[in-house]
């Protein structure tokens, strides 16, 4: 009994020291960290998705033209709701996109302008993951304006 005990004791010895060495590093076999990009543009250059969430082709459509750029975009993704509403809302007016309105009530929806374009971002939280869907389509400037009263 007592030499099982020790063959064992010996044996998960051996085990420790032969993983120890397997994860040290050699001094002249170091490699630079490799960094992932936090942020990328898909399909629409000015708007960027951070890069926990995945595109869904299957759910995602873009139609382009010489004049302009249609699409939605669907993706997926373990990111907190909060958090990639933060996110939308700090970096899209550094690409000069102006936001409109925030709804917020089972999902999160944004809406953003620029130029000619609106931006309609919808991120839903479910039960594994988060979805997120970036909607961007041509506006008319005749229908932004107000009707009604002139102004002061």
């Amino acid at each position: 009994m007592i030499r099982r005990l020790t063959v064992v004791f010996l044996l998960l010895f051996l085990f420790s020291i032969f993983s120890a060495c397997a994860t040290t590093k050699k001094e002249g076999a170091s490699s630079p960290p490799e960094e992932k990009p936090r942020a990328s543009s898909y399909e629409f250059n000015d708007i960027l998705i951070p890069s926990e969430m995945k595109l869904n082709q299957k759910d995602s459509f873009v139609y382009a033209s010489a004049n302009f750029k249609v699409g939605i975009l669907s993706f997926t993704g373990r990111v907190e709701p909060d958090s990639l509403t933060s996110f939308f809302q700090n970096n899209m007016p550094k690409d000069g996109w102006r936001q409109i309105s925030t709804l917020k009530y089972r999902e999160t929806m944004l809406v953003f302008l620029k130029d000619e374009r609106a931006c309609v971002i919808t991120i839903k939280e479910k039960f594994f993951n988060t979805s997120l869907k970036v909607r961007v389509g041509p506006i008319d400037q005749a229908a932004t304006q107000v009707k009604g009263n002139p102004p002061r």
